[in-house]
């Protein structure tokens, strides 16, 4: 088992990874698939999950803690603000990611855990001073999270009240993201040495901008 690890983490991730989002485009914009890719959204980010993990290294005790303390953290958050309307907006949760406690998707956990954990690396290699390199990943987080919207809110994942993205949800994303990064930098969460992390932050901002450029071609065109 070690070896068959140690072979996988030697490969690139990257061409699977295109390739995977790739078809996943290509389902979500045909018509007659569309609902069965969208059905499989949780399955990817489940898989996107452990992919991560099996490129970090050893699995320790303690990255599972501290792993867990990013999932918890990033969903009592969310259903907070799902809640009270306080952090984020006025928004609720469609059906799209899976089961729910108290009207929140489990899964968004781990969408913040892979965001994290990514960004983290990323911003790692670039920035040294942890705070500064908090500040960076977070700033990415936001990025992803403007291409991330309209493709969620068009996929059912969530929608807002009035329709519109507020600008108070971009605040507390960032807001959010610089405290889960400095906490999981400071912890030791991260492996910078992750062959994943990067590959796999780029490919999911690049399939949701192309799901952006559908979505205003699809207005256009009808």
């Amino acid at each position: 088992m070690h070896d068959l690890l140690t072979k996988l983490r030697s490969k690139n991730p990257g061409p699977v990874l295109t390739c995977y989002f790739s078809v996943g485009i290509a389902g979500l914009v045909i018509p007659v698939t569309r609902e069965w890719f969208i059905r499989g959204v949780p399955l990817t980010l489940l898989l996107s999950l452990l992919l991560l993990y099996l490129y970090h290294g050893r699995i320790t005790i303690r990255v599972v803690m501290i792993s867990l303390l990013v999932f918890t953290a990033g969903f009592l958050l969310e259903m907070m603000g799902a809640a009270t309307g306080l952090l984020f907006g006025e928004y609720q949760y469609g059906a799209t990611l899976g089961l729910k406690i108290f009207h929140t998707p489990l899964l968004i956990g781990v969408n913040w855990l892979i965001l994290v954990y990514s960004s983290s690396v990323i911003a790692g290699r670039y920035v040294d001073p942890l705070y500064f390199r908090s500040i960076v990943a977070a700033s990415m987080m936001v990025v992803y999270d403007f291409a991330l919207e309209p493709a969620a809110i068009r996929l059912g994942m969530w929608h807002w009240s009035g329709g519109a993205v507020p600008l108070q949800n971009y605040l507390a994303w960032f807001v959010i993201a610089l405290v889960l990064n400095y906490l999981a930098g400071r912890l030791g969460l991260p492996n910078r040495e992750n062959k994943v992390a990067a590959p796999l932050f780029f490919v999911q901002l690049l399939f949701f901008v192309v799901l952006d450029l559908w979505i205003v071609a699809e207005r256009i065109w009808g």
